[in-house]
């Protein structure tokens, strides 16, 4: 019999006959029996009930909203190059340290800074988890093309009810659907992204960022550095960007910028449907408000000529110092 007369005969067995079913249609042409498909119960494995446990990874999740900080603060606003320049001052005698404390941070510092991270290095991981700036990433490293889509999704989806939520007669009716689907979607992004060695290294990171602040906010170098009334560390940053690299950071804007993005990836990180409470939510909301308002002002900034612009530009400004670095030495 040709396979044509087989399949024609399955056919009208199929059509005829209400004997014991097999799932398995290729089998039914050879066994002569109903393939009764069940299309409502079957695709179970597509339920989230049933995705494997490690699919979202909570530390994983909080590495990426550490990284994202560290990246904000310590090389687009320039904590890492202020606080080196600072080095660069004491070595040369521009400033002088008499406080025990401070000069064992500064040699400590100086003492450290081949083994700690580098720009370069840095930038490969902010490339690997977020496809942030021009840093270079090493062979077949995979770098996460999806993240600024989908957190540019979560900021319309989230302006979008904001403005349901406060024009609706009950706002606790509007719809959350688009910014959830959007929050299990990065869950899922990050989840991969920032897994393997950037876990490692962000420890490592956080704890240079600490002590170049301790460095850049020690009181006797802010007396000596700073301009104007207020010379806290984020005076002595924009005084030394402007005298160093020509240039004057939005600090306000960054450190808002840092600090939502921070608290809006671990909510990401801790977010269930079933467990979030409300008040946790517009918490989260608000978080990506202030991100949204505070990037705009940044961007603005940029714009005029008064900052280094964000994603990538402020590897012209880390180049620019560390071709003034090799012409000095300690």
């Amino acid at each position: 019999m040709s396979t044509e007369a087989i399949l024609w005969h399955t056919l009208s067995e199929v059509l005829g006959s209400s004997s014991d079913v097999s799932r398995d249609p290729v089998k039914n042409v050879y066994y002569n029996e109903v393939n009764d498909f069940d299309h409502v119960n079957s695709f179970q494995f597509l339920d989230p009930l049933n995705l494997p446990g490690g699919t979202i990874n909570v530390v994983n999740i909080q590495n990426a909203a550490s990284l994202y900080a560290i990246m904000i603060l310590g090389d687009e606003m320039g904590i890492f190059r202020v606080a080196d320049s600072i080095l660069k001052y004491v070595t040369m005698g521009r400033v002088d340290v008499e406080s025990t404390t401070t000069a064992t941070r500064l040699y400590n510092y100086m003492q450290l800074r081949d083994n700690r991270t580098s720009f370069d290095e840095r930038s490969m991981w902010y490339k690997q988890v977020f496809d942030i700036g021009n840093g270079n990433t090493v062979s077949d490293m995979v770098t996460n093309e999806n993240f600024l889509p989908l957190w540019e999704n979560m900021m319309g989806e989230v302006i979008k009810y904001i403005d349901k939520y406060e024009s609706a007669d009950d706002p606790l009716r509007v719809s959350k659907s688009g910014i959830q689907q959007v929050i299990t979607d990065l869950q899922h992004n990050l989840s991969r992204a920032a897994s393997g060695m950037v876990k490692i290294f962000v420890p490592e990171m956080y704890a240079h960022l600490e002590d170049a602040i301790q460095i850049i906010n020690a009181e006797e170098l802010r007396d000596q550095l700073g301009h104007g009334i207020s010379r806290d560390l984020w005076n002595i940053v924009e005084s030394v960007s402007m005298e160093e690299f020509n240039y004057f950071p939005n600090t306000s804007s960054l450190r808002t910028i840092a600090d939502s993005a921070r608290n809006i990836i671990l909510d990401l990180a801790i977010y269930n449907k079933a467990t979030f409470s409300e008040d946790q939510f517009q918490k989260f909301v608000s978080n990506v408000e202030t991100f949204i308002i505070a990037q705009h002002q940044f961007q603005k900034s940029t714009e005029s000529g008064d900052d280094v612009g964000q994603n990538g530009d402020f590897e012209d400004t880390e180049k620019e110092f560390e071709s003034m670095e090799e012409n000095w030495d300690f």
